[in-house]
Parts: structure tokens; sequence; C-alpha cells
């Protein structure tokens, strides 16, 4: 769904380009667990990414894990990113994440 131009637009709207990263890097993911068909991904309607704040900050090395986690907490309030939790476990508090690519789209058509 995304391109440079979009990213640049995001970026624009959230006036903050890390935010448009991390959007389109989470993007990215959700793609890939559609295009290899990964059912332990895909929960209510939609493809999710099972990512710990350390896989992120390995991903995106020049922002902190707080900023991070920051970030997340933001785009989530906005409505852009959805957080959920779908962990077999109830010791496994790695967060799930998944884009409302409505909203995205939204967003940049308002620009």
């Amino acid at each position: 769904m995304t391109n440079q131009q979009t990213i640049l637009t995001l970026a624009r709207v959230l006036k903050n380009s890390d935010q448009a990263i991390m959007v389109d890097q989470l993007l990215n993911w959700q793609q890939e667990k559609a295009r290899i068909n990964d059912p332990e991904a895909f929960h209510e309607g939609t493809w999710w990414v099972y990512m710990p704040i350390r896989a992120w900050q390995e991903q995106l090395s020049w922002i902190s894990e707080r900023t991070i986690q920051r970030h997340l907490k933001e785009l989530n309030e906005l409505g852009l990113i959805r957080i959920g939790d779908f962990n077999r476990y109830r010791y496994d508090r790695t967060r799930w994440y998944t884009v409302n690519e409505e909203k995205l789209r939204l967003m940049i058509s308002e620009r």
C-alpha cells in the first residue's frame, strides 16, 4: 500500500518521520504475513505482527526502546494502529500490532 510519497505525506501529517517509518515497516511485515498465509497471525479479520519492543529497536536502531513504546502508544491513540494480545500464555506480554488501513487512507487523503 505504501510508497515513498505516501510515507512522506504521512510524516507531514503526523509531524514525525519516525512514526511514519514505523507504520510503513508494520505494513510491510503485515503484507509478508499475508503473503505466506501465516494462520497464527490472522485475528479479528486482519493480519497482525507479533513484535517485542526489543525487536522493533533492532530494526529501527536509531530509535530508543522507550521512544518506540511512546510512538506505538501515540499511533494507537490516533487510531492508526491497533495493539492486541493474542498470546497463548498469560505470562507472555508481547504485543501484536496491525495498521488500521482505513484510517491510514483517510489521513493521507485529508492531506
